[in-house]
Parts: C-alpha cells; structure tokens; sequence
C-alpha cells in the first residue's frame, strides 16, 4: 500500500486560478459581442434583400402589364386584381420591413415610367435612404 501526502495530491489535485477563469470570461464575452453585432446586421441585410427581391418582381410584372394594355399599372393593386394576375400572392406588396412600397404612375423626374421605392426601416424618411427599383442594383 502506497500512501500519498496531502501536498503531492494537492499538487496533482489542483484548480483553475481565478486569473484563468477572468480571462477565460473575458474572451466568451468578446466572442459573444462579435456574434451579437453580427446576427444584429444579418436582420437588416436579409430585410434589404427580400425589399430588393420584391421591387425587382413588380418591376418585371409592370413590365408585363406595360406589355399588355401599353401603359403602366394605375396602382400595384392592379397587378393582382388583372386578369390573369401578374404577381401572385406570394409576392407582397410591402418591403422587408412589412411596410407598403411606395408608387406613383407617370414619369417621374429622373425620366424613369413610374416611381416604385420603398423608404426602408426609416421613420423619418429621407431620400438617400430609399430603395429605389431603378437604382438599387448601381455601385
């Protein structure tokens, strides 16, 4: 029978010091930041995307319908109440931020057929900050 000391097994025995533990806190809380702000921009870039996805579809069915009765839509409302419909319903008529795209019929200033834009999740709107069909793919 082999006995142990108490000061061999409490060296062999021993603990994380409170300096390991600070720093082992202090990096999951970096890492938690940097996953925080990140998941934090995926919602407005996803929101931005479906907004883009969506003018790009009613640009297409405007198109369709300026095809059709040579004229653009009097309303977005028209391009689903047409027979047949140009835009199903899964597409919305409201951007990603579940707010009602802006249209106005009629050339516009820039010379463009219609204006079709939506403000983004801006309370107080400014034009910079729409989402404007006829130049929200330009770099």
């Amino acid at each position: 029978m082999m006995r142990t000391s108490r000061g061999a097994l409490a060296r062999h025995a021993r603990g994380f010091s409170l300096l390991e533990l600070m720093l082992v806190l202090a990096i999951i809380g970096v890492l938690l930041a940097v996953v925080a702000l990140n998941i934090g921009g995926f919602g407005t870039r996803g929101k931005i995307r479906a907004t883009e996805a969506s003018l790009a579809t009613i640009q297409t069915a405007s198109g369709a319908y300026h095809l059709e009765y040579s004229s653009y839509p009097p309303t977005l409302q028209t391009l689903v109440t047409v027979q047949p419909p140009l835009l199903a319903g899964t597409t919305s008529l409201q951007d990603g931020w579940g707010k009602s795209f802006y249209y106005k019929a009629g050339q516009n200033a820039q010379g463009n057929p219609y204006t079709l834009l939506s403000y983004g999740g801006a309370e107080d709107y400014t034009p910079e900050q729409a989402i404007d069909v006829w130049t929200m793919n330009q770099d």
